[in-house]
């Protein structure tokens, strides 16, 4: 006799209708915050007696079992595919080419910020449209190198129209987040475990599941960041919803 509490490595792969892997391989490894199969009360169909002396008595009963679920909550959101879900998104490619910009005419408004058209620029210069002395950074306006903004200050020379603005734009490459895009994912999920109650390994595999991300998702706070996905555990012929392994040395 003994508990279940679990640790769990946890690896997801995109699977079609009939539980084939699409993706090529797994994703993860994967943290559970949390993982939770639960079977709701089923629903009971009765025939009950209306005999005198077997009045109100169940005479036969059917038990139709009601759909199981699954959630799965992780805090793994620095991975840009696991973010993905947590948004109903996918991952595409994000890329700036660097760029040399010479005195592009640029429209600003005081004491608003403008937005180039690049970001992580650097050698920045803001003049009158058209040439002139440039302005003065920190008295004539601020700039957020990273975000590629510039705001004229209130006191500064500069007014309400347009500017000149030169500057160097670095190459960057990584992910973008596409989010309501992919309101659910097809997926295989495979446990890798141990009971932690008796040190015994454990794996858990749900061939076919659909899940969506439910709940927020605090992108600031005091803790780290984590999501749940929740859905339901499709019957696949010749397979269990789900199968719990206690592999033992033969």
């Amino acid at each position: 006799m003994a508990g279940l509490i679990c640790s769990l490595d946890v690896r997801i792969a995109y699977v079609d209708a009939a539980g084939q892997l699409t993706g090529g391989g797994y994703i993860g490894l994967i943290n559970p915050v949390n993982f939770t199969f639960e079977q709701p009360e089923p629903e009971r169909i009765q025939r009950t007696s209306n005999l005198r002396d077997s009045f109100g008595n169940v005479l036969d009963e059917v038990v139709r079992p009601n759909p199981a679920t699954i959630t799965m909550g992780t805090d793994e959101t620095g991975d840009s595919q696991v973010m993905a879900w947590a948004f109903s998104g996918e991952v595409t490619g994000y890329t700036q080419s660097g760029a040399t910009v010479t005195e592009a005419t640029t429209a600003v408004t005081k004491g608003l910020w403008t937005k180039l058209p690049h970001r992580q620029i650097s050698s920045l210069v803001v003049q009158p449209a058209g040439g002139g002395t440039a302005y003065v950074l920190g008295t004539d306006y601020i700039v957020d190198l990273i975000g590629g903004l510039i705001l004229p200050t209130q006191s500064g020379a500069i007014a309400t129209g347009n500017v000149d603005v030169s500057y160097t734009a670095a190459a960057l490459t990584g992910d973008t987040i596409v989010g309501g895009t992919v309101p659910s994912i097809s997926v295989r999920i495979d446990g890798e475990g141990r009971n932690l109650a008796t040190n015994e390994p454990i794996h858990i595999v749900v061939p076919r599941a659909v899940l969506a991300a439910s709940g927020g998702l605090p992108l600031i706070g005091q803790e780290f960041t984590s999501f749940e996905m929740a859905g339901s555990p499709i019957k696949l012929p010749g397979l269990p919803l789900i199968s719990i392994n206690k592999p033992r040395a033969a």
